[in-house]
């Protein structure tokens, strides 16, 4: 008999009922775990500190951070950019997921859509703080030429608002889209009044009725396939912020393809990492199985190894065009002051990456999550370098310089971090970190794929016997 992968993903005695149970009982237990608690509290910290050092920056200035002239984006671009490519990719895996019909969606959907959401809110706050007078952000809106000030529309500021912005808004559409059943199934299992009434706000009326389901499927799948199209402009719009220039090690016609398959492969990473982290934290080994960590490890070695194609590209392009300036960014990067973040990027995104072709490493938890963090950080210093090795020695040997990350720098980077994990973890407490209707239905289809089976079995065994 042929090999089923949807029963292998699942649990033989997983039903409907006793999965709803265990899922919705995460959310709807009166106490929260320890650990949860412990969690909470050390991310609020760190989220109080992001709040803080926003308010010292905005009251001092941009000078704060480790940039000058000729390197005018620092840190706050680098952390905007890495967290745009960890947010783009969390909604472009659920949705290329449900379009697909991937068996193996249903329980990382929902942490990659929550992803999404909490990183595009980080990458906002590192956009407003990196303009320098964060108090005329709103002359990046198009607001009524009253004043006879119009946005530059050849800014990329301009860009990255209208990218930023449009994402965000989607995004929020898609997961709250995807929470309505679940939302729905808490208010029917609540005890607790004030659950009742929160859960059976949020769920808008969902009776479970099949003209809901009807509805839902078809607007879920018109929004999947306007997600992958959104998601790949919106990552294309970020890389035109150094493309379309004229600096060499900016200027490169592969940064769109490159910059999506690096968010693809961050984010891949990232749900890697959240998902070891549930499934320990939550005790829900049997539902986000070792299979599951596998087919993610996949993911990422198929879009670490386009990421590696882009950095041979780009090493070709530069000597291939024989423009000297290109060859002496490249030069640069190889033995300059930052030569040590070149050199880690290529340690963590091309050397470490080819664990993942062996099926222990992927089937490992540990071993996954510690590669997840390495290739979170490699495609850190991928945008450190690109942003810094690119501008700090120019064209005039007298504005060289080689700015270095300064303390406020790595504080806000670090909180940044702590409010991630302040979201995420406020998000499961309030809702099912595990889609309970996309479980259903992969119960569902085991079920049906099962019968088929039996019946098969029985009709060779009759055939066999006349």
């Amino acid at each position: 008999m042929a090999e089923n992968p949807q029963e292998n993903l699942l649990p033989a005695d997983l039903t409907h009922a006793s999965m709803t149970e265990r899922i919705a009982g995460l959310v709807l237990a009166p106490r929260s775990r320890g650990r949860w608690l412990l969690a909470f509290l050390v991310s609020a910290v760190l989220a109080l500190l992001f709040v803080l050092c926003l308010v010292i920056v905005f009251a001092t200035g941009v000078g704060l951070f480790g940039i000058n002239i000729p390197v005018a984006w620092g840190f706050p671009i680098v952390n905007t950019i890495w967290w745009i490519g960890i947010a783009h990719a969390g909604t472009l895996i659920s949705a290329v997921l449900l379009l697909t019909r991937q068996p193996w969606r249903a329980p990382v959907a929902r942490l990659a859509e929550a992803m999404a959401m909490f990183a595009i809110v980080c990458a906002g706050f590192y956009a407003i703080v990196h303009l320098g007078r964060p108090q005329l952000m709103h002359f990046l809106l198009p607001y009524p030429n009253t004043m006879g000030l119009w946005p530059q529309w050849r800014s990329p500021l301009v860009w990255d608002f209208f990218a930023i912005s449009t994402y965000f808004v989607f995004t929020l559409g898609f997961l709250y889209f995807s929470l309505l059943p679940d939302f729905a199934t808490l208010r029917d299992r609540a005890r607790s009044r004030w659950q009742q009434i929160f859960y059976g706000v949020l769920a808008l009326g969902w009776r479970n009725s099949a003209l809901h389901w009807a509805r839902y499927e078809q607007a879920n799948g018109v929004l999947a396939a306007v997600a992958a199209p959104i998601v790949v402009s919106v990552t294309g719009i970020i890389s035109l912020d150094l493309a379309v220039s004229l600096v060499p090690g900016f200027h490169f016609p592969i940064f769109p393809p490159y910059f999506v398959a690096g968010a693809l492969f961050s984010g891949f990473a990232t749900v890697a990492l959240l998902a070891v982290v549930t499934r320990s934290f939550y005790g829900l080994q049997d539902l986000i199985t070792r299979r599951h960590l596998d087919y993610l490890g996949r993911m990422m070695l198929l879009f670490g190894l386009i990421v590696n194609y882009s950095y041979s590209q780009e090493i070709f392009t530069a000597w291939y065009s024989g423009d000297i300036y290109m060859r002496a960014v490249y030069l640069d990067r190889w033995t300059g002051p930052y030569a040590p973040a070149w050199w880690a990027m290529i340690f963590c995104n091309v050397v470490l990456l080819q664990f993942l072709w062996f099926r222990r490493v992927r089937r490992s938890p540990w071993a996954l999550f510690a590669l997840a963090i390495t290739s979170n950080v490699g495609m850190w210093l991928e945008r450190y370098q690109i942003l810094f090795t690119s501008t700090h020695a120019d064209f005039i040997p007298a504005n060289w310089r080689t700015p270095l990350p300064t303390v406020w720098d790595g504080l806000l980077a670090l909180a940044s971090l702590g409010l991630f994990a302040f979201f995420l973890l406020a998000f499961v407490r309030l809702a099912p970190v595990v889609s309970m209707h996309d479980m259903r239905s992969a119960i569902h289809r085991r079920e049906e794929q099962r019968k088929e089976q039996q019946q098969e079995q029985q009709k060779k065994q009759r055939e066999d016997g006349e």
